[in-house]
């Protein structure tokens, strides 16, 4: 299919490409406690700052460097993560970036 990508299409695969490359274990299919903490320090730093029970959730997941986080899971956990951010009201009438 040669359709371009819509920007919500285009975030996906970002995640899903950022899991994959923090998920550096050997394996592409989980990330570690600590791998989720580095990817959350690295690509999400202004989601992190505003998140303290990102934190928290990453200290429950259980051993730093063998506990094993599915997609499913990181997908879960980012998008509880979202909820707690407030997003800039854009001026009545704007929709895009």
């Amino acid at each position: 299919d040669s359709q371009e990508l819509t920007d919500v299409e285009r975030a996906i695969e970002i995640v899903i490409n950022n899991f994959q490359r923090y998920a550096v274990k050997g394996r592409k299919e989980c990330l570690t406690p600590n791998e989720l903490r580095e990817l959350v320090v690295q690509q999400l730093p202004h989601l992190s700052q505003h998140v303290c029970s990102l934190d928290e959730k990453i200290e429950c997941l259980g051993d730093p460097d063998e506990a094993k986080l599915e997609f499913g899971e990181y997908w879960a956990i980012i998008g509880e993560a979202a909820k707690g951010c407030r997003v800039k009201k854009r001026p009545e009438g704007r929709h895009g970036p």
